[in-house]
């Protein structure tokens, strides 16, 4: 194998030497290397701009940005792989490994000429569809191109997999793991699940071959597909089962295979009328039958339901399972669905999702529920409030894929409306999609949702113009563009100065806590809290924004124990919000709070827990910051730079400077105490580059500090003036207190004037 492998099949991997590489955080990045790996030739700068980047972006500017992360990546020390020069850019390949490559090859060999280990090792690499994950759907001309090649991809590993079922027939237990990948890649191929039902029952498996015959019907029904018979012929081959030797079995018709009698749809014309009531919304509500939900749903009594049932075992269209009472086969439920009218299907299905909408269930499989019946409905804005309520509820439980699908399904629901109901979707839609996922392009999000902000505003809609303007000043906020950041979060809050009074708290609350992040406007942002604080007592309600602005505040004024107590209930009621980002940044400041005060190993069980939080968030700036600051307190209890030195890349590949610009200063602080100048001076020269972007006084402050004492060690007098004259610019700057506490330590021992 070469040293360096690039996995395409599933999500991106970029393997060196057995050991996976940090990917860039950007997209677009990983598109460029992915497109110059498949196509392995050179392409002029111009076409990979109009691939990759739009206006009013800088797309020459963007692809230098992409380059300089990928030669990090790929190049060796003495191996350019990415060439490039004034027109033209090309991947070297010739020692690369990847996997689609690798597949394809293999495709167009004979299958029956490669051993059956060769096909199984190209086979373990096929670990999901080609790119998994990295759509572009805004970029039309790169997204048709990986459209093709995931359907190229596909049909390549849907060869493989099929060979290989089909050669290792006498090895059952080998095939079938080759033939459960058969059918995740084909769910909806009747004769792949077959082979799999097959192999199920050879090795003595039948309850599993059962649930994936049922599985397998109930994905033909909601897909629309008439199921060809191959299910049903495989089930058979269980031995015992009432239909194993039924003479005639090739003959008959998947309609007429449903029962050891006589047809499913001849035995529900035996039912009366209220019987079959109960069965079809029973059908409606498959896989399997709570009784209770069933009453609430058709509105029927509960005795009602349960003679029905009575009647309906005794013909065998119900059995008990040990997950309750199911229809004795998938098609006799699908017997009962398709009797329904489709105008009444589609009342039945949004009158569940009406009742589901109204329950406050937390649960990924209520979620899933919610979105499958008013995606049913025929009712679009329906739809898209049940998607939005479903995908709050995924992120809650980190399963930000199906929070970003859903959302994703959402927006096509919401586009069918009109008006200030469909801006408002399209918003809160947004909102969990900048939860679940990081942004492709975060210029354009940040202007879109200004200008949804606004259309909402000419609807009347001010919570959601404060939703827009909040959340468009969170995305200019994590990107360092904090001037911005701070207009929006000002023109939040002027949104609801008219609206009810729980709408004034959020964005009274929310403007303040953003204000005290960007050390802005800080007068102001005490007095916005105090507002909110006196309307939330009166309307007895609480929000998460309180708690955390006045624990930036107090952190702000060097009350540490204070602003501990205030991050502290931030954190219990994001978490029982359910809103993990903000869990996550209440979790951040207590570890900041331990590490001013020292308590280097509070602070690294603090991590511990920010790690596993950030991991499974979005693929933002949280992970590569919790191992950084994990990093930062193993460098204060051991000594070990290793770690920081490791991490750090990460982070500044998140291009998140406030949380960089925060790690550097304070590694340089540590530098200082341990008599370390030079790399005191190369943190703290990074860490100012950084605040001086973000216009940040305190990280300044502290990083022209540090500068000035690594230079007074280093007896350099007019550096150290120099950097000792730009602190003494910040005196009127609003500084952090308890940074001022740091610099009078660091300058208890100052040369004297003119001294060397």
């Amino acid at each position: 194998m070469s040293a360096l492998t690039l996995n395409v099949l599933g999500d991106l991997e970029i393997i060196r030497d057995g050991q996976g590489l940090m990917l860039p955080p950007s997209k677009k990045t990983r598109a460029l290397l992915v497109y110059l790996a498949i196509h392995a030739r050179a392409f002029s700068r111009e076409h990979l701009c109009d691939l990759l980047w739009e206006l009013p972006d800088d797309p020459r500017g963007s692809l230098r940005w992409s380059l300089s992360k990928l030669r990090r990546l790929m190049d060796g020390p003495d191996h350019p792989r990415i060439i490039a020069d004034r027109l033209t850019v090309g991947l070297d390949t010739r020692d690369i490994d990847i996997d689609v490559t690798a597949l394809h090859w293999l495709g167009r060999q004979d299958p029956t000429a490669a051993t059956i280990e060769a096909l199984e090792a190209t086979a373990a690499r096929c670990r999901g569809p080609f790119l998994e994950g990295l759509d572009l759907p805004n970029l039309h001309d790169f997204h048709s191109w990986c459209l093709a090649e995931r359907e190229a991809a596909l049909r390549a590993q849907t060869s493989l997999l099929q060979a290989l079922v089909d050669r290792l027939g006498d090895a059952p237990e080998r095939a079938l793991p080759h033939a459960h990948s058969l059918v995740r890649l084909s769910p909806f191929d009747e004769d792949a699940r077959a082979g799999l039902i097959r192999l199920l029952l050879a090795l003595n498996r039948p309850r599993d071959a059962e649930q994936h015959f049922q599985l397998g019907m109930r994905l033909l029904k909601q897909a629309g597909i008439t199921p060809q018979g191959a299910l049903l012929r495989a089930r058979r081959a269980a031995p015992g089962h009432p239909l194993a030797s039924h003479p005639g079995d090739s003959e008959r018709s998947p309609s007429e295979d449903t029962g050891p009698d006589e047809p499913w749809d001849a035995l529900l014309v035996r039912l009366d009328t209220p019987t079959r009531d109960v069965l079809r919304w029973a059908a409606i509500l498959t896989p399997c039958l709570d009784t209770p939900w069933l009453a609430r749903v058709s509105g029927m009594s509960a005795n009602h339901i349960g003679e029905a049932m009575e009647a309906a075992e005794r013909l065998n269209l119900l059995e008990a399972t040990d997950r309750g009472l199911c229809f004795s086969h998938e098609c006799v439920a699908q017997c009962l669905y398709e009797g329904i009218s489709p105008a009444r299907r589609q009342f039945m299905h949004h009158h569940v999702a009406e009742l589901l909408a109204r329950d406050n269930v937390l649960d990924l499989e209520h979620a899933a529920d919610l979105a499958h019946h008013a995606q049913l409905s025929g009712d679009p804005a329906l739809a898209a409030d049940a998607l939005v309520t479903a995908g709050r509820l995924c992120l809650r439980f980190f399963a930000n894929e199906e929070a970003q699908r859903l959302a994703q399904r959402g927006l096509a629901m919401a586009e069918q409306l009109s008006g200030g109901r469909r801006i408002c979707l399209f918003l809160e839609l947004r909102e969990i999609m900048l939860s679940a996922a990081p942004l492709s392009d975060w210029e354009a999000t940040a202007s879109e949702l200004v200008m949804l902000a606004e259309q909402a505003l000419e609807h009347g809609a001010l919570a959601h113009a404060r939703l827009g303007y909040q959340l468009a000043s969170q995305v200019l906020w994590a990107h360092g563009q904090w001037s911005g950041a701070h207009e929006e979060a000002l023109q939040a809050e002027r949104m609801t100065r008219s609206a009810d009074d729980r709408e004034q708290i959020i964005a009274l609350a929310e403007t303040a806590k953003c204000l005290a992040m960007l050390e802005r406007d800080l007068d102001q942002a005490a007095a916005m809290l105090a507002e909110a604080r006196e309307l939330a007592r009166q309307q007895r309600v609480s929000h998460p924004a309180i708690p955390m602005a006045l624990g930036l505040l107090r952190y702000h004024d060097n009350h540490l124990e204070d602003a501990e107590t205030y991050f502290k209930e931030a954190r219990t009621l994001c978490k029982a919000s359910g809103d993990r980002l903000c869990e996550f940044q209440a979790n951040e400041y207590l570890m900041m709070l331990d590490i001013e005060q020292a308590r280097y190993a509070s602070a690294q069980r603090r991590c511990d827990g920010l790690v596993e939080i950030g991991e499974k968030l979005r693929d933002g700036s949280e992970a590569p910051f919790a191992h950084a600051a994990q990093a930062l307190c193993r460098y204060a209890l051991s000594d070990d730079t290793t770690p920081l030195d490791n991490t750090l890349p990460a982070l500044r590949d998140a291009d998140a400077k406030h949380r960089l610009s925060y790690l550097l200063t304070h590694a340089a602080l540590l530098d200082v105490e341990r008599d370390r100048p030079i790399e005191a001076m190369a943190h703290a020269a990074e860490a100012l580059d950084n605040a001086r972007v973000l216009e940040r006084a305190t990280e300044q402050l502290l990083a022209h500090c540090v500068l000035a004492e690594a230079h007074r060690t280093r007896g350099d007098t007019a550096a150290y003036r120099q950097h000792a004259k730009a602190v003494a610019t910040l005196e009127q700057a609003p500084v952090a207190r308890w940074a001022w506490c740091r610099v009078a330590e660091l300058r208890t021992d100052q040369p004297a004037e003119g001294s060397t």
